[in-house]
């Protein structure tokens, strides 16, 4: 398998060191791939940046996977991406507010209906044993690495 980047915070020269083909712009990326998966956070500039212009640019047979955040998809585009290309998929883990319009694609349709990532003890554990540290690394030593509110 050749794996495929866009990222504009990530230099060429780190990607090829990884044994990932750089490219240059989200159009580029969703014409060159079969498979995209997203990972990138919900913000101004990303909520429903996954739209139409891109969708349609995927080859046939391609599958979105979403592991990022439902809001960066524009759930209008998927709707009109799947009502006009019966081998576009669409994988999520977590559902879209559309979800119930979406049900009719299935199986080229699948999300769970929450994140279901730390949804086992362990994980739950080790969630919880993060949060406790962090804590006290602020308090022992003002360490701010994980502030979400600045």
């Amino acid at each position: 398998m050749e794996i495929y980047a866009f990222d504009p915070f990530i230099s060429d020269d780190v990607m090829i060191k990884d044994g990932i083909k750089p490219l240059h712009s989200a159009e580029e990326l969703y014409q060159t791939c079969h498979y995209v998966s997203l990972h990138i956070p919900a913000n101004e500039k990303t909520k429903k940046s996954i739209n139409y212009d891109l969708l349609k640019l995927m080859p046939k047979g391609a599958t979105l996977v979403n592991t990022a955040r439902k809001e960066v998809i524009c759930e209008d585009s998927l709707k009109k991406i799947f009502a006009e290309r019966d081998d576009f998929k669409y994988i999520s883990d977590i559902a879209p507010d559309c979800h119930q319009e979406l049900v009719q694609y299935e199986p080229r349709y699948y999300a769970t209906p929450k994140k279901q990532g730390a949804e086992t003890a362990e994980a739950n554990i080790n969630a919880g044993i993060a949060a406790a540290k962090q804590i006290v690394a602020f308090f022992k030593h003002g360490d701010k690495t994980f502030q979400v509110n600045k």
